[in-house]
């Protein structure tokens, strides 16, 4: 019974890699098969073979057509295999890889990045293929250009298949551009030998290598229709470095880590954990990273590339949201924020005297000289240029009292001040000179917002203010602002 085993897969074999037009009975020799062959199909003429150890249960496409050998406790019908082997699996896509087995490899995220320019893609389905739909069901889609445009465009490439091992490989007729996110598509366009499309659309994304001689924009997470969310999104800010040609002594895959204090590239994080207790002690909670981004490319051979010979240009969207990065970034205001680079030698952070900060926008940049750590930053707001107070005036028992706007407050509400320097004092005068009431305010554990404070109407003995014009004025270590309210009871 163990040579009839071996017998059986010989078959099986046979039929996966040869003609689909006749099969073939073999006899004599060794031959090596798989046992426990489950749910296989065909006519209910042909019979299941079963013993103590294996069960196989013949699965042919159409009737035989070759040898039908028996014995007493045995029969095997041969003929045809029509794919699936039988036990209810669809055409399918079984693996990927992209480049040669054992060469150098970068990941951006999940995204395979820095693939070299002759990388050969290969693609392994569960079926032979019919070679004919090879060229219509596989393609090459060019997803985002050197410049982080997203294209659409098809990009030739040549084909060559495996019978044996049902593998395709996909090269480019001359070479992969650089710096682009190609995304090769293999869809139901693509049959195996029966017809059978494929079950579902695959794509398999890929970034090639910078070329040092175009101009290169680098962007983190990248965003492009059908890329998996693990590769589209980030739990920090989004980033993009546009990079001039020639700036880079080599072709090179750009890397970044949104969170180089527990993921780093090269950075040792106990220098970037020094420089944050560095500038937070001169600048208090108020100068602390909101973002980080640590910057690096590498060659083919995974030599790191550390200065550029041109300028590129970084830029940081921080979204507007502020106040989930890190522990105090719910006191920065988008207007303080600017780029920082770290100084590894002195374990400082540098701030970059040329970012540019769109914050209706939510947008910092700067001009960078080297791949680094970068910090987005900001500090306390001193200027009281636009602080004011309302209402104004303030009638608590007028005919419009209330607190919605047009309305003219209530006792309960008193005056607001807005707009205040993160730390400042607020003094009310009457007309005289004389101060009426002083209040300190600071971001820090404000019970009523950022950059707000609340005047009762009261004096500083806790007696209630009389109607009338009163002068106030607001100062902080940078500058201050006069103005007037009004208090009519």
């Amino acid at each position: 019974m163990p040579n009839l085993k071996r017998l059986l897969l010989s078959s099986l074999a046979v039929f996966l890699v040869g003609s689909a037009a006749r099969a073939i009975d073999m006899t004599g020799g060794t031959y090596e098969m798989t046992k426990d062959v489950v749910g296989a199909a065909g006519p209910e003429a042909m019979p299941t073979m079963n013993s103590q150890d294996y069960s196989i249960a013949s699965a042919a496409g159409e009737m035989a057509a070759g040898g039908a050998p028996s014995a007493s406790t045995y029969q095997i019908t041969s003929g045809y295999f029509g794919g699936q082997f039988g036990n209810s699996q669809t055409f399918m896509l079984l693996s990927s890889q992209i480049g040669q087995a054992g060469a150098r490899t970068f990941f951006q995220d999940t995204l395979q990045v820095g693939v070299p320019f002759d990388a050969p893609i290969q693609l392994t389905f569960s079926d032979p293929l019919d070679a004919t739909t090879i060229s219509k069901g596989i393609q090459v889609v060019m997803a985002a250009d050197h410049l982080g445009i997203a294209t659409g465009l098809t990009f030739l490439s040549t084909t060559s298949v495996d019978a044996l091992s049902q593998t395709v490989t996909v090269q480019p007729q001359t070479a992969w551009p650089g710096n682009t996110l190609l995304d090769v598509q293999a869809t139901s366009l693509l049959q195996n030998i029966d017809g059978i499309p494929l079950s579902q659309t695959s794509h398999m994304y890929f970034m090639t290598m910078l070329d040092k001689h175009q101009d290169n924009t680098v962007i983190t997470p990248l965003s492009a229709p059908n890329l998996p969310a693990a590769v589209m999104t980030g739990p920090v800010e989004a980033m993009s470095l546009q990079l001039p040609a020639e700036s880079l002594s080599d072709y090179s895959a750009v890397l970044s880590s949104r969170d180089p204090l527990n993921t780093p590239l090269r950075v040792d994080p106990k220098i970037i954990q020094e420089a944050n207790r560095k500038t937070e002690s001169a600048g208090g909670p108020y100068r602390v990273p909101i973002a980080l981004q640590e910057i690096g490319a590498y060659n083919a051979s995974g030599a790191p590339l550390t200065t550029l010979s041109k300028p590129a240009t970084l830029t940081i969207d921080y979204g507007g949201g502020l106040g989930a990065a890190a522990a105090g970034a719910g006191l920065v205001r988008p207007q303080t924020l600017s780029l920082y680079v770290l100084d590894q030698t002195h374990q400082l952070w540098v701030k970059i005297p040329a970012s540019q900060n769109r914050s209706g926008f939510h947008i910092m940049s700067a001009p960078v000289t080297q791949l680094s750590v970068y910090a987005l930053m900001g500090s306390a707001d001193g200027s009281a240029s636009d602080s004011y107070v309302f209402p104004n005036p303030w009638r608590p028992h007028g005919p419009k009292s209330g607190d919605f706007a047009g309305q003219t407050g209530t006792d309960g509400g008193g005056m607001t001040f807005t707009d205040l320097p993160s730390e400042c004092t607020i003094k009310i005068y009457t007309l005289s000179g004389d101060l009426v009431r002083q209040i300190q305010h600071s971001d820090i554990g404000s019970p009523i917002g950022q950059g707000e404070e609340k005047w009762d109407g009261k004096t500083a003995h806790g007696d209630t203010a009389a109607s009338g014009v009163y002068l106030w004025r607001v100062e902080s270590s940078v500058d201050g602002k006069n103005g007037k309210l009004m208090i009519i009871r």
